[in-house]
Order: structure tokens, then C-alpha cells, then sequence
């Protein structure tokens, strides 16, 4: 905190007008349970402000402190291994759990109604790269609201057999519990188009955390921009993008993307830019 003047006088003079802040701050806003500390993000977004530099807010819901994860483990995510993974890291969090939703919704509800009317509130940032980390969960969780997902996608079992094209190797369904998501324990490669559907569902899975955050922050702080950033450049395989656009862009949000620049490239900074902005 001792140089934080001298950051914002510094980012002035670089022309710097917003600041992204709080995005990994999850633990030092709530150490513990229920137990909140807003006091160093006042001192951060008033001096800021005195320094002419906006704020895009996050909700810093893209890594949940260790005691979220030590008091519910069911959160954490699976692999395709069927292994369940640990914290210690960000992103660590089953994006079909309901304990997360809650407690992520709670934390974006306490930023909303701490600075909805802050002078140095110019955007919120929801999250941080939706699926950097855990694109993909494997856990019982994720497997039943697959299915919901693919009851409102295909109806019945029967377009569902016929679409993924079950006959072959004799894996027609004839419950809907008998689906189960794409792991690696199979004694062969999984259905392909089983595999498709499925990463379908976990970028809509993701997605429906977003617009929650998003709906949210439109109810509380009605006008401010909302947004999230993307990672387009060689990252389509992980998020249906073109699926999250109509969403970001809904009341007045935007779609941002981020970059990351090798210095001194000639050709990759331009090629990289001009493949996302496309």
C-alpha cells in the first residue's frame, strides 16, 4: 500500500483512464466466513478516483479462498480421470455446483451494494477468463445437469440415440441416467458426438454463471457496463464464444478480450490482435 500513490501517479502520466482492481481479491475481501474487509478497496477506488483513473470493478468470483474449498469439497472440480482435484489455485470450482453459484452471487451482491454509487465506478468485471482453468468437470454434479441439459436439448431418448448415433457399439440409451459425461475410464474413445454435446454444455454451464453475476449487477446497479474477459486467440476450443457474444452485449455491456504480447516479435503482437478483434 505504501506505493500505491506512486502507482497512480505514475499511470497518470502513462495516460492510463481505467484500472481493473480486485480481480484475484476474493480472500482479502472475505478472509473468512462471512467475515468482510472492504476497507483497502475504499482506499484503492478513492485514490483512483482523486487521481482521475476509472474503475471496472471485479467481482473477483474467479478463485474462491481456501476455506471456501476446504468447507466444501463437493465444489471442487473432477477430472475426466474421475479424480478430484484440490485447491491451491484459482479457478478451482465445479462450474455446476450450486455451493459456488450461491457464494459467488453473495460476493458480487456485497461489491454491488458497497459500490454501486462510487464516483470511481465506471464497468464491472465479472470473473476472470471463464474456463482458463476448468473448462471441463467431470464430477456426479456435472453429469446430472448434463442431462437436464441434453432433456432440454433433445427432448427424449429416443432424438437423443438417434443423434449421437448410439447404435454403434451397442451403447443405445434406454434411461436417462445411463448418460454419463465423456470420461477417460472407458475402455475405448467415448461417442463423439456424446463428446461434442458435452462441451457444449460445459461452455453453457459456464456461460449461465456469467449472466447470473450479470443480471445481478444490471438489478443492483442499473447503467453501469458489464463485461468479462475473453481469451479468443487460440482458445476457441474451450468456450462457444459466439454463443457468450449476444450475452456480454446485452443492455450496454461489451466484449472484451485479453492479449498476451510477445515483445519484440515483428509479426505475433499484430497477427494476434487482429485475430481477436476479428
Amino acid at each position: 500500500e505504501q506505493v500505491w500513490a506512486e502507482d497512480a501517479k505514475l499511470m497518470r502520466e502513462a495516460g492510463v483512464n481505467l484500472a481493473t482492481v480486485g480481480v484475484f481479491a476474493w480472500s482479502m475481501l472475505e478472509p473468512s466466513p462471512g467475515r468482510y474487509e472492504f476497507g483497502w478497496l475504499d482506499r484503492v477506488l478513492d485514490l483512483l478516483h482523486g487521481a482521475g483513473i476509472a474503475v471496472d470493478l471485479a467481482t473477483a468470483t474467479a478463485a474462491p479462498p481456501p476455506w471456501f474449498s476446504y468447507t466444501y469439497p463437493e465444489a471442487l472440480p473432477v477430472d475426466a480421470d474421475g479424480r478430484r482435484l484440490t485447491y491451491g489455485s484459482r479457478q478451482a470450482f465445479c462450474p455446476s455446483s450450486p455451493v459456488y453459484r450461491d457464494a459467488a452471487l453473495g460476493m458480487a451482491e456485497r461489491l454491488a451494494q458497497r459500490y454501486a454509487g462510487h464516483p470511481a465506478l465506471a464497468m464491472w468485471h465479472v470473473h476472470n477468463e471463464y474456463g482458463c482453468q476448468n473448462p471441463r468437470c467431470y464430477c456426479d454434479v456435472s453429469a446430472a445437469a448434463f442431462r437436464e441439459w441434453l432433456r432440454q436439448r433433445y427432448v427424449d431418448l429416443d432424438s437423443l440415440n438417434e443423434a449421437w448415433g448410439t447404435t454403434f457399439w451397442s451403447q443405445r440409451f434406454s434411461e436417462w441416467e445411463q448418460v454419463q459425461p465423456p470420461r477417460t475410464s472407458t475402455s475405448a474413445p467415448s461417442c463423439p458426438s456424446g463428446v461434442l454435446d458435452f462441451k457444449r454444455f460445459c461452455s453453457d454451464a459456464l456461460l449461465a454463471l456469467f449472466v447470473a453475476e450479470r443480471d445481478l449487477l444490471h438489478r443492483l446497479t442499473p447503467g453501469v457496463p458489464v463485461t468479462t474477459n475473453l481469451m479468443v486467440t487460440g482458445n476457441f476450443g474451450t468456450l462457444d464464444y459466439w454463443q457468450w457474444a449476444p450475452e456480454l452485449t446485452k443492455g450496454n455491456g461489451l466484449v472484451s478480450t485479453d492479449h498476451y504480447i510477445v515483445p519484440g516479435d515483428p509479426i505475433e503482437p499484430a497477427a494476434q490482435v487482429a485475430c481477436g478483434a476479428d
